[in-house]
């Protein structure tokens, strides 16, 4: 697979995940998933938060290359 296309894939990974205020009262944010349409993790923090979605970008990113 070329860089390109491995760039495209992590591109469209990236979209799918967000942050958001969590408003059921579990935490302050939660990543979403846009494509699955869920709620994966709520945060106290908002970098808590931001690490989460890093790592749920390159998990599902490298999951999508084997």
């Amino acid at each position: 697979m070329s860089t390109l296309q491995n760039d495209m894939i992590f591109e469209s990974i990236n979209d799918n995940w967000d942050i958001r205020p969590c408003f059921n009262g579990v935490g302050e944010w939660e990543v979403f998933n846009h494509d699955m349409g869920d709620v994966h993790e709520t945060f106290d923090t908002l970098q808590e938060a931001e690490i989460a979605r890093e790592n749920f970008v390159l998990q599902q990113w490298e999951d999508s290359l084997q």
